[in-house]
């Protein structure tokens, strides 16, 4: 493990969506749970439909998100996150196996904080279980709205197309 210097601030922590309005004293309280990972380039840190044990921090690096097409198998690189981006976070909240594949693409740290101890921690206060939750749901609401506008545009763009084919082939 590396030195204290890389574990995460509660200044970084509150730039996650979902722990925005915890104190600093509670971010500090989830500093405690976590440990400090790395994890060397071209490395699988979690693989989509393995369980979900938990929330990643990154604190250094950048890792790429892979998903499976489910009617191919191909995988998809749906994205990049890099230094103060999470991920895991749906593991706080469900049961369900990994969404996706992430991969480190440069040597990557993270700070990794285990679910079964940040459930018990949550259980411990009925208000920071609240707060956690109302932030989980405004940050899935805001996910929930971008992904219909994407889906909107992407279905406009698709029926343009289709009917722009039709009209040069008459």
């Amino acid at each position: 493990m590396s030195d204290e210097s890389n574990l995460p601030t509660p200044q970084t922590l509150r730039s996650v969506d979902f722990l925005s309005t915890f104190s600093d004293v509670e971010l500090s309280q989830i500093i405690a749970l976590g440990r400090e990972s790395s994890f060397e380039a071209h490395t699988n840190i979690v693989i989509e439909g393995e369980l979900s044990w938990g929330l990643y921090i990154i604190l250094e690096g950048t890792v790429g998100i892979y998903k499976t097409n489910q009617l191919n198998g191909e995988n998809y690189d749906i994205g990049h996150l890099r230094a103060g981006n999470v991920f895991g976070e749906l593991s706080l909240i469900d049961d369900n196996p990994r969404s996706a594949t992430v991969r480190a693409l440069t040597k990557t740290i993270t700070y990794y904080i285990p679910k079964e101890q940040f459930k018990a921690y949550l259980e411990e206060s009925a208000e920071i279980e609240h707060k956690f939750l109302t932030n989980c749901i405004r940050t899935l609401a805001l996910m929930l709205r971008e992904v219909n506008d994407k889906y909107v545009i992407s279905q406009y763009q698709l029926w343009q197309n289709a009917l722009g084919k039709q009209e040069i082939s008459k």
